[in-house]
């Protein structure tokens, strides 16, 4: 059993990841920003904890982080403006990444949810709330590969609401119409979760295909 707190946990990815985990019989503790999510986390037996990322400083983070034995990024602002973008998907990840180093051996297991091919991704710069997040996760991923933080980060490509089955790890980046069931990345969370440890791949890149999740090595 470890004890795991999901950042982002009323997404559609932690919709699969929090009911998951808890059939591991893994203590779950579910950060939210809208309490309107609340309840059903809380139904399905995880704690709840309502929290804008965004307010907390790197004090903040710490006696945030420092109970758990695994953390789980799935947070993200889904959208909206640039800056919302910039100030969710990365200045609050790099303040919790700042926050774990900080925590130094005492520090979780970090799974960070990105997508793949993010840490070398390029887009035009026309303002959008998707540059901002093309830049955001490049530049956590980047901070992430040249920390010394034990890690996991994952890039699946296009999300789809599709069943899971199996994967297949990417090699040399995803061909056009790739698609990763929400499904699939909650298991694929599951089981760096239950490691504890990285994947020996790191980024693990993937899509759907016929591998089975336990057989990542």
């Amino acid at each position: 059993m470890a004890y795991v707190l999901v950042l982002g946990a009323g997404g559609n990815v932690s919709r699969h990841t929090v009911p998951k985990l808890l059939r591991g019989d893994h203590a779950v503790s579910a950060l939210v920003h809208n309490p309107e999510h609340a309840a059903r986390l809380a139904e399905a037996g995880a704690t709840v904890i309502v929290q804008d990322l965004t307010e907390l400083d790197q004090e903040g983070w710490a006696r945030l982080l420092t109970p758990f034995d695994v953390v789980v990024w799935s947070a993200g602002a889904g959208g909206g403006s640039a800056e919302k973008t910039y100030a969710v998907d990365r200045d609050a990840a790099l303040a919790m990444i700042d926050a774990l180093e900080e925590l130094g051996e005492y520090a979780p297991f970090l799974v960070n949810v990105s997508y793949a091919g993010a840490k070398d991704a390029s887009v035009e710069d026309d303002g959008s709330s998707w540059y901002a997040y093309v830049e955001a996760k490049k530049a956590v991923d980047r901070r992430l590969l040249g920390s010394e933080l034990r890690h996991q980060i994952l890039g699946p490509t296009m999300l789809t609401d599709d069943p899971a089955e199996g994967l297949r790890q990417l090699e040399g980046g995803a061909s056009e119409g790739s698609e990763t069931p929400r499904e699939l990345v909650a298991d694929v969370i599951v089981e760096a979760v239950e490691r504890g440890e990285p994947f020996a791949a790191n980024p693990f890149e993937f899509e759907a295909g016929p591998q089975a999740v336990s057989e990542i090595s």
